[in-house]
């Protein structure tokens, strides 16, 4: 990894563009990781987001009304992210997604009976739709865990899978 390379840690976001340009990963399992590309504007974002949203929050209120968590909730992420990279009035349809892990990497269920992975990339593609960004690549659920890197020089993205330990 060089010093170029910047790790997206659980519940983080970063934002790479322009003389700034890195290398985003994030290492995902059952968290959802999500890349927008504002190519364009030569501008991407990185979410790793745990969870899809706070218990108790109603699955009919409007995704990302509030910013309060960074990438902790799905639900949050993509708002904060946006708003990380001035794309608040990009014109629709010029911010692209790539959606990467919400695998099953544990056997336990949530409370809902269905896996977490399951939770968060089913969000992911809410919250996405609902902001009238469109998904240009998605690898997620199964059991293996993802690499999601993007790469704001080349521009490039990629997903690389990997085996569970047994």
């Amino acid at each position: 990894m060089s010093t170029r390379d910047l790790q997206v840690r659980m519940c983080e976001l970063a934002v790479s563009s322009g003389g700034d340009a890195r290398v985003l990963r994030a290492t995902l399992g059952s968290c959802v990781g999500i890349g927008l590309l504002w190519r364009a504007r030569g501008t991407y974002g990185l979410a790793h987001c745990l969870l899809p949203q706070p218990v108790g929050h109603s699955r009919y209120a409007v995704p990302g009304a509030q910013l309060g968590n960074g990438a902790k909730y799905v639900i949050d992420a993509l708002p904060a992210l946006i708003s990380m990279m001035g794309a608040q009035s990009a014109p629709d349809g010029e911010i692209e997604a790539v959606l990467a892990g919400g695998a099953n990497m544990m056997q336990h269920r949530t409370t809902l009976h269905e896996p977490i992975g399951d939770l968060n990339v089913r969000m992911a593609q809410q919250v996405l739709a609902g902001a009238g960004v469109r998904v240009v690549h998605m690898d997620v659920g199964g059991e293996c865990g993802r690499q999601l890197t993007i790469d704001s020089e080349q521009p490039h993205y990629a997903v690389r899978r990997f085996s569970r330990p047994t």
